[in-house]
């Protein structure tokens, strides 16, 4: 009887545990829900405190834990977006969406290689998840390998399940392409940019930049001076003005009023600086040059072009020993730099010293310089 009485508590006890869980279980469901309801209306913050409760009656509600992880990284809260994503892996080891989203927490904590890894992962589960490809072509290009980020961005266009309307993959394509001097191609696809953001300055500036390397003048100036009516603060568009007179046009007068338009904006500007110093260089007024020219270096201490420009402008001013001292700071900086040891052999044919002018043209020669031909019967005669 006493068993009976035993078994019979058991049971009771058994039934309400059960019942209990059923309703801890129902609860929580409940809760997910209601945080999927606000996550859809772009709620992120009230999502994820429903998400949290509903984790907190089952600890271990997979789906719960992957949405929390979700809207953290929507809030930009990367380190705790990690915590629950990685909980969430454990179990969803093999769902592809919860390694896209650790890789993109991984990625904006700044943990790269662990993104690279996990968005691979995400790729091998789904071989045409192509957000995965996006963000390992963004983390290529922050990373300054255009090659690689275009090899990515490749294979993001070619998953892609609909047309990309996103203004800033197009910008950063056509920058990785600018990058690697293919400026037609640059041209097409920042122009895509345009498209879905007419107003986004950069765009303005790298389709300028790269008119301005095909020698289309007209639409780099076009380009430029819309920069400027989006921001007449900004400098760049001026600088840019600036080198499509300097380079192309060959107006030197033009360009430099371009660069004091930057100049009285940030009197230290390190290209505008440069442009300067090059035009007044280019105008035989090398004092003036100088003047500029230090500010360039002072602005940017491995600026080795500049440093060959008021080397230059010390030769040309008779300061031989300063110009030296440029010179070698220049190949300091860049052992393969031509133009230095060419006006520095310049320099040594000057002084006669065929020791020194010899040992730069030796360097030119292993270099394959085009100036070789120029200086070799100039050292001949010393």
């Amino acid at each position: 009887m006493k068993m009976n009485r035993i078994i019979t508590s058991l049971v009771t006890i058994s039934v309400c545990i059960n019942i209990s869980f059923a309703q801890v279980t129902k609860d929580a469901k409940a809760l997910y829900d209601q945080g999927l309801k606000l996550k859809e209306e772009n709620k992120s913050t009230e999502a994820l405190e429903k998400f949290r409760q509903s984790i907190s009656l089952n600890t271990n509600y997979t789906e719960a834990l992957y949405q929390a992880g979700w809207c953290q990284n929507d809030l930009k809260n990367y380190s705790s977006a990690i915590d629950y994503l990685r909980k969430a892996r454990e179990v969803w080891s093999l769902i592809p969406k919860v390694h896209f989203e650790l890789g993109y927490a991984f990625e904006k904590s700044g943990i790269t290689d662990s993104a690279i890894k996990t968005y691979n992962r995400c790729i091998d589960l789904k071989p045409d998840y192509a957000n995965a490809y996006k963000q390992l072509g963004y983390i290529a290009y922050n990373n300054n390998d255009y090659a690689l980020a275009l090899l990515q961005f490749k294979k993001y266009e070619e998953a892609a399940a609909s047309g990309i309307s996103d203004y800033l993959y197009w910008y950063r394509k056509g920058y990785s392409k600018n990058a690697l001097k293919d400026y037609n191609g640059a041209m097409v696809t920042l122009r895509k940019s345009l498209e879905y953001k007419p107003d986004y300055i950069n765009t303005h500036l790298e389709l300028g930049f790269a008119a301005t390397k095909l020698e289309l003048n007209d639409i780099a100036l076009g380009h430029f001076k819309a920069a400027i009516e989006i921001d007449p603060k900004n400098y760049k568009p001026y600088n840019g003005i600036g080198e499509v007179y300097r380079d192309n046009k060959k107006d030197m007068n033009e360009a430099m009023a371009w660069y004091r338009k930057t100049l009285a904006i940030n009197p230290m500007e390190r290209k505008a600086n440069f442009g300067m110093g090059y035009c007044f260089n280019s105008l035989l007024k090398y004092s003036e040059a100088i003047d500029h020219l230090k500010k360039a270096v002072e602005a940017e201490p491995n600026y080795t072009t500049a440093y060959v420009e008021l080397g230059y402008s010390y030769f040309k001013s008779g300061k031989e020993t300063d110009a030296v001292l440029q010179f070698n700071k220049a190949i300091s900086l860049n052992p393969k730099n031509e133009n230095a040891r060419y006006y520095a052999c310049q320099l040594y044919i000057k002084q006669k010293n065929k020791i020194m002018a010899q040992k730069m043209l030796n360097e030119l020669k292993e270099l394959s310089s085009r100036h070789v031909t120029t200086l070799q019967s100039k050292v001949d005669a010393l």
